[in-house]
């Protein structure tokens, strides 16, 4: 950490004087304090207290933890401006390990702006404040989220769009073949903000090759995903409603968040059928709802749900669909300092057509957020 901090001084201190340079420093250090109670039924998802796991499923059927840990989307980081050009470098710091978040730089050339490196894209609905699993924020629970990759985006006015990293690496049942990324991952949004509401639209797709592919050794399989969505928020002075909802297929494959952070099933995309040239895709979509009230300047309460849901129409995979539902009170202690209490109940959920060995699970819990920006 300390040869971090050096070469960012030293990166300020070389710096032409010709060019006026302001420099920006921020941090935010966040503390998870949750106490986690899990009902597996007879489910199959993963272990919480290190009790291990019998035929595939926990060797109980609750499960109970105190998460007490520092965030791993602590971090630091700086906003940097000379004249036209700006840019933003921010690591995330957790106990053991320091990470990039994003790291880009813009260009303003006056009709739009231009930006190169790392940072989210088109495809993010920040529309909730959930601090729970790392601040999940619903994201993949009812929100979308494409997370922060690398790209070359462009935006004018409401309007962006973005050619980012393809995230394509292979599919469901499938273990051969050479994966042949020709295209980017596209994505595009477009928002506007009025005195008492926004909304925004957004889409994306990716596609990706694969060659020499299954027991047919000459097939390729053409592999595509795509999201299609939009938001839109209202304020009645102190209190305000948000909504979100998106729908597409194979996300698991172009890496948009699908499903629980906390352990629940996850959707496949693409499924190989076992011979031939094509692929059976999975659809899914999700939606979600927030509402808030402004107390005071150092209270707001706030509560959300998502739901998301996954269809495969491969034979022998089956659907899964859960939801999240939270409560919470955002406390302001001091400027930048906040304490958020939460509670919220999580279900996963999955169509495995009686199979003795998996059933509904839920979680409930209990705890908050703390958490000081400087």
């Amino acid at each position: 950490m300390k040869k971090i901090i050096l070469v960012i001084a030293a990166v300020a201190l070389l710096a032409s004087p010709a060019m006026a340079v302001d420099w920006n420093f921020y941090g935010s250090a966040r503390m998870s304090t949750f106490y986690q109670s899990r009902d597996f039924g007879n489910g199959t998802f993963s272990d919480l207290d290190g009790g291990g796991l019998v035929n595939g499923k926990p060797n109980k059927d609750n499960d109970e933890t105190v998460a007490w840990d520092l965030q791993g989307n602590s971090r630091l980081g700086a906003n940097v401006k000379a004249e036209n050009i700006r840019g933003q470098f921010e690591f995330g710091i957790n106990e053991s390990s320091v990470s990039s978040r994003r790291i880009y730089g813009e260009w303003d050339f006056g009709a739009g702006k231009l930006k190169v490196g790392k940072d989210y894209g088109p495809v993010t609905q920040f529309v909730s404040g959930q601090a729970f699993a790392t601040d999940a924020g619903l994201l993949g629970l009812g929100a979308a989220y494409g997370r922060r990759n690398g790209q070359i985006a462009l935006s004018f006015g409401g309007f962006q769009i973005a050619a980012i990293t393809n995230q394509g690496s292979g599919i469901t049942n499938l273990t051969t073949g050479d994966v042949d990324q020709y295209l980017p991952r596209m994505e595009a949004s477009y928002g506007m903000s009025f005195d008492t509401w926004n909304f925004t639209v957004l889409g994306g797709y990716q596609y990706y090759e694969i060659e020499d592919a299954g027991p047919d050794a000459n097939k390729s399989l053409d592999v595509s995903s795509y999201i299609l969505g939009a938001d839109v928020g209202f304020n009645f002075g102190p209190a305000y409603v948000k909504a979100a909802g998106t729908f597409g297929e194979n996300w698991a494959d172009a890496g948009w968040a699908f499903g629980s952070f906390t352990g629940g099933p996850t959707a496949p995309g693409a499924v190989y059928k076992g011979s031939g040239s094509s692929v059976d895709d999975t659809k899914q979509w999700q939606a979600c709802l927030i509402g808030g009230f402004k107390f005071t300047d150092q209270l707001t309460f706030e509560g959300g749900y998502g739901y998301y849901t996954a269809n495969p129409d491969a034979k022998g995979v089956k659907s899964s669909y859960g939801s999240e539902a939270y409560v919470q009170a955002v406390i302001s202690l001091a400027p930048g300092v906040f304490l958020i209490p939460e509670v919220g109940y999580e279900t996963f959920l999955a169509d495995y057509d009686n199979d003795p060995f998996f059933s509904n699970g839920s979680q409930l819990y209990v705890g908050g957020k703390w958490q000081i920006n400087f």
